[in-house]
């Protein structure tokens, strides 16, 4: 579905009046919405929520900076221009920052020496790691943002505007009734789906094919110069004994640390090569013995449904 993207134009206004349209041209031949509040100088509090209010409703955040901090908010001693910074960063909206080449120190400007201080100070701050470049023509400005915009539209996925072509609410009732009807079905296959590969995978998994070269390294206490080197020792093993070793080790959740620990108890004073166990613990992702957590903290593993399976008939007492 065709999506068009809103985005916020802030700067000081008078001086950059020509840049401004310039820009809100190239946004609309982006197939882009501008939102900018024209000529609209925030004063207090109350005309500033409205800002704020169209900022909202946006998809990105575009900022030019000039040679000028702009009018000061008595309140928080920042510009309005870079209270709308901070308030898009609140958000989370990407950002994309132009700022004019020129050395404030030189430059004529009708601003103080202070508000050349501050104009400074949030110049660093707001271009960096982001998304946008320093500019020194109209033309340079203008090809910059024509990329800029189109290369943070394909890396960010907002959440745009689609087209209204009208509104029914009995099909709409209707349509979420036959998904619901459809989503609990899907939902009840794929659990007999589910039980059916556990199944399989039990009576078809051989651990003991699986033959291994598994490397320690000693444990050393205390090391000092005149101190051997560590011993280093292989054993062969298979999967099998490994994942009855350590499937009974491992709680809840374990991450990297947590299973090389583990692994290495397989020997009694040595440590497992890391990048040896890290591959191991792969291998069981890989035959859905462990799952890995989705929970935005990498490698942390548990085991699996059809992991406790295994677990529990690797160490079940076996009959006589």
């Amino acid at each position: 579905m065709e999506r068009k993207y809103q985005v916020f134009i802030s700067s000081t206004y008078t001086d950059l009046k020509e840049e401004r349209q310039n820009i809100i041209n190239v946004l609309l031949m982006a197939d882009c919405i501008p939102a900018g509040m024209e000529a609209f100088v925030a004063s207090d509090d109350a005309q500033f929520n409205i800002i704020k209010s169209v900022i909202d409703l946006c998809d990105f955040y575009i900022l030019i900076i000039g040679n000028r901090y702009g009018s000061v908010n008595e309140k928080t001693g920042q510009s309005y221009t870079e209270m709308e910074f901070e308030y898009a960063l609140s958000k989370g909206i990407p950002i994309l920052v132009f700022a004019k080449n020129v050395d404030l120190d030189r430059e004529e400007t009708s601003e103080d020496v202070e508000l050349r201080g501050k104009l400074a100070a949030f110049r660093k701050r707001a271009l960096s790691d982001r998304l946008g470049g320093m500019w020194s023509s109209l033309d340079n400005l203008t090809g910059q943002v024509a990329i800029a915009i189109m290369k943070a539209i394909n890396e960010n996925n907002r959440p745009g505007w689609v087209r209204y072509l009208g509104f029914d609410p009995e099909n709409v009732t209707q349509e979420l009734n036959e998904l619901r009807d459809k989503i609990i079905q899907l939902e009840k296959e794929n659990k007999i789906l589910k039980e059916k590969h556990h199944e399989i995978s039990l009576n078809t998994l051989d651990l003991s094919q699986y033959k291994i070269k598994l490397n320690f390294t000693e444990k050393l206490l205390f090391f000092t110069p005149s101190s051997p080197p560590p011993q280093r020792l292989s054993i062969d093993t298979t999967l099998e004994d490994i994942y009855k070793h350590i499937s009974v080790r491992i709680s809840e959740r374990v991450n990297d640390y947590g299973f090389v620990k583990e692994l290495s108890s397989f020997r009694s004073g040595f440590i497992v090569d890391k990048q040896q166990a890290l591959i191991i613990k792969n291998q069981f992702v890989a035959l859905g013995l462990l799952e890995e957590l989705d929970d935005g903290i990498d490698g942390f593993v548990r085991l699996s449904e059809l992991g406790k399976k295994v677990m529990r008939e690797l160490n079940a007492p076996k009959s006589m």
